[in-house]
């Protein structure tokens, strides 16, 4: 535990064993869809089994699902322009929240940007469409916490992130999970680790995350 710092308005702690995601949106290519799953291309590698949140920009708004790894096949792809080869993955995927209010939103775009049928599934009919840039990945790159208090953390990575920058954080306390946009105040490499120490400001949290945090801080008076 690190004692407070009297210009600090918080106190911070050092902790061990604390760690989440920084969300890097990534794009992706929709090889077909339905509203039980799709199946994707990206440079991504997603791990079988694992849940991963995907965006689906409609019209004015953007529409968020839960969706599992169910296959993953590395292939190899060609750069356009370029007679470089790059690896790629094709993933399948089946939304796990598509049995709530978000079907209706999810059907409705498939109608609107549907070219034809892919093929019959038990499941139902998978369609190509005609423009995959409204289709998002949030990609989780792991964090481990070295130091934290309610106005941010000092967070170890293994990639650099860009000064100032906006970051869609998760963070796991608790067993809890926390959903925080934080601000990048520094960025620094350990020489030769291939690691980097990073200072987050917090910015905006749910009341009732916060209130998780402020728990899960008092415990380690």
């Amino acid at each position: 535990m690190e004692q407070s710092n009297e210009n600090r308005k918080y106190k911070r702690y050092t902790v061990e064993k604390i760690h989440g995601n920084v969300l890097n949106i990534t794009d992706l290519d929709v090889l077909n869809i339905s509203v039980e799953g799709a199946a994707i291309e990206t440079s991504k590698r997603l791990e079988l089994n694992r849940e991963y949140t995907f965006k689906i920009k409609s019209q004015n708004s953007v529409l968020k699902l839960r969706g599992r790894v169910v296959w993953a096949t590395l292939i190899s792809k060609e750069l356009k322009d370029s007679d470089a080869v790059i690896p790629a993955y094709r993933v399948g995927i089946k939304f796990t929240e598509t049995l709530s209010e978000k079907a209706d939103t999810l059907i409705n775009f498939i109608e609107e940007n549907k070219i034809k049928p892919f093929e019959h599934r038990l499941g139902g009919i998978r369609f190509k469409i005609a423009d995959t840039e409204n289709f998002q990945l949030d990609y989780p790159y792991e964090y481990k916490v070295k130091k934290i208090s309610l106005s941010g953390m000092l967070i170890e990575t293994q990639y650099p992130l860009d000064l100032n920058s906006s970051q869609y954080i998760e963070l796991f306390v608790l067993e809890e999970q926390l959903n925080i946009v934080g601000r990048v105040i520094n960025c620094s490499s350990k020489d030769g680790a291939g690691k980097y120490d990073i200072g987050i400001e917090f910015l905006t949290m749910l009341n009732e995350d916060r209130k998780i945090l402020e728990d899960f801080l008092k415990r380690l008076d």
